[in-house]
């Protein structure tokens, strides 16, 4: 095995080592609780419905809150409303008077990230047991189309190939060789390109958001009452307004830049950097991180994360269609291929550099979405980031056998690889436009949990847990005495469940007795992912107690087709 190999192995056990650890948990516009709470049986009809979030909730035509009987007939007053001292809780009121029966609460919400998810919470009016359990809660998150992925990925082709000519002409090249017109228009021409991807993609997104909130169709999105809507969520609609105002300052001194030709100096271009990086941050505002429990230190790491990208993808841009009208004019062969060496020898520092903060941005942000292996494997967000991954991998090898060609100074073939290692780029670029509009796995990954304990007096006791995810869960508890067999002197177990690090905890309720020794009770007991703590209350005929506690990892859905236990 190579050095090379060794080392892009090494990378790769120590990335699959450290997202296994869960670290971080996410806030996202799941629902943390409801009133009636799910599969409740009421006495008595409700005045108000109500529905608790994990996260603000962004005001939207797209966010409602309506009740359906059996038949789909709406029973509520339809007067939704976000309470002004809590904008996590929807509320709506409900009609007097109603039938007995099964109803509904069908719930949509846009969360702070952007991102709509829409459910419905089942409850009943004087009903059975029977038919409450019948009843079953579910959530529908965003998946993104193709037109929300090739926006998103022009606006980060147009922030690469930007920032790579700039990096070209004031670092790599900077003109040491004389002036070439060719290479100057053929620079001109690409960052004209590029602003032209970003203006587009920016001015886009506020229809495509449309879409996404709204549910409407692209003719739709563009009527004025639409448009006025998405403007008006507060998250999006402001962030937005400040993405025009950079992408227009950068058309502005973009412009007024190249009126200068002056492409090597620093001192024209300062300002449409600055202006640039300033979008850079703006858009880190508006991803993932922005709903992360840490998200002043998600955003900057979001921002490197896109500015090392662009670096370096730019930079083997320009290399590549820029250097090229260099070559050409060069008479000597061997005078143009240093040019070639040369730009990659002072390409190379900025190409490491941006490499080594790809890889700790990206662990930092993968700990903070897809916090266990079987997220990883088993998830949208995982599968793809694995494919990110795996790019990231084949483009660090190729930038390692292009700095061992520019030591050796072998000239064959020089400009294709360059060109593979740049169209590896613009995929990784692509692939990373879908991963911010994939809704994060948090801890979807997590299976049945299952396991046992001893307790000082000999008894044994066996929590399970299926399917251990956010919402409707069947607990299990079975109790055995010193001879192994159902403990039938056990009267009452009382459950705690409560969040850890999440100041959560909900209140102590009774698990019924299904046989000697064995208790069962079926609810919604975690309203978010992460870490619970499971704290179990028995009490026995002779008037002795016993308390114990498990600990499991929760998901934000069930994982279908797989199931495993964890003793």
């Amino acid at each position: 095995m190579t050095k090379v190999k060794r080392i892009s192995m090494w990378l790769l056990i120590v990335y699959l080592f450290i997202i296994t650890v869960p670290t971080f948990a996410f806030a996202h516009a799941d629902v943390v609780k409801s009133t009636p709470a799910e599969k409740e049986i009421l006495n008595t009809v409700p005045s108000v419905v109500s529905v608790e979030f994990g996260e603000a909730i962004e005001p939207s035509s797209f966010t409602s809150l309506m009740v359906t009987d059996e038949q789909g007939n709406r029973v509520d007053l339809e007067n939704t409303s976000i309470d002004p001292e809590n904008p996590k809780l929807l509320t709506v009121g409900l009609k007097k008077n109603i039938p007995n029966g099964i109803y509904s609460i069908q719930w949509k919400a846009v969360s702070e990230d952007g991102h709509p998810l829409q459910g419905v919470i089942p409850f009943g009016i004087k009903i059975t047991e029977k038919e409450a359990s019948t009843l079953q809660a579910k959530t529908t998150s965003y998946t993104p189309t193709a037109d929300v992925v090739i926006n998103r990925g022009l606006l980060y082709t147009g922030l690469s190939l930007y920032t790579g000519v700039l990096l070209f002409h004031l670092v790599i090249y900077k003109e040491r060789h004389g002036q070439s017109l060719k290479a100057q228009s053929r620079s001109r021409a690409i960052i004209q390109f590029a602003l032209v991807s970003v203006i587009i993609s920016v001015l886009l997104s506020l229809p495509i958001q449309a879409i996404i909130t709204a549910g409407a169709t692209w003719l739709e999105a563009f009527r004025p009452s639409v448009l006025r809507e998405t403007l008006e969520l507060p998250n999006f609609g402001r962030l937005w307004m400040i993405e025009l105002v950079f992408t227009a300052l950068l058309a502005i001194t973009t412009y007024l830049s190249l009126r200068r030709e002056k492409l090597s100096s620093l001192k024209v271009w300062i300002i449409p950097i600055c202006i640039l990086l300033g979008l850079m941050v703006v858009k880190s505002l508006n991803s993932h991180a922005a709903s992360s429990q840490y998200k002043e230190v998600a955003i900057v790491s979001n921002f490197l994360h896109l500015l090392a990208a662009s670096l370096w993808v730019g930079g083997l841009a320009a290399i590549f269609f820029i250097l090229s009208a260099y070559h050409k004019e060069k008479r000597n062969d061997d005078q143009g291929w240093a040019l070639y060496w040369e730009a990659i020898r002072r390409f190379t520092p900025w190409a490491l550099v941006s490499g080594a903060t790809l890889l700790f941005t990206g662990l930092f942000n993968s700990t903070l979405l897809v916090s266990t292996m079987h997220s990883l494997s088993h998830t949208d967000y995982g599968i793809t980031l694995l494919v990110k991954i795996s790019l990231f991998i084949m483009i660090s090898l190729f930038g390692i056998f292009h700095l061992v060609k520019s030591l050796l100074r072998q000239k064959k073939q020089l400009k294709v690889t360059v060109g593979i290692e740049f169209s590896i780029g613009i995929v990784i670029l692509i692939v990373a436009a879908l991963l911010t509009n994939l809704q994060p796995p948090l801890l979807a990954g997590a299976e049945p949990f299952t396991e046992t304990k001893q307790l000082d007096n000999g008894y044994e006791v066996t929590l399970s847990v299926s399917p251990n995810a956010v919402g409707v869960n069947t607990l299990d508890i079975h109790v055995k005495d010193q001879n192994g067999q159902p403990a039938a002197d056990v009267e009452q177990i009382i459950v705690t469940v409560s969040g850890v690090g999440m100041n959560m905890e909900k209140p102590p309720f009774n698990v019924p007795a299904v046989s000697s020794g064995d208790f069962q009770a079926v609810g919604r007991y975690f309203t978010m992912a992460g870490e619970w703590n499971i704290h179990v209350s028995g009490f026995t005929t002779p008037s002795k107690s016993f308390n114990i506690d498990f600990l499991t990892t929760v998901g934000n859905r069930q994982v279908h087709g797989n199931s495993g236990n964890r003793k």
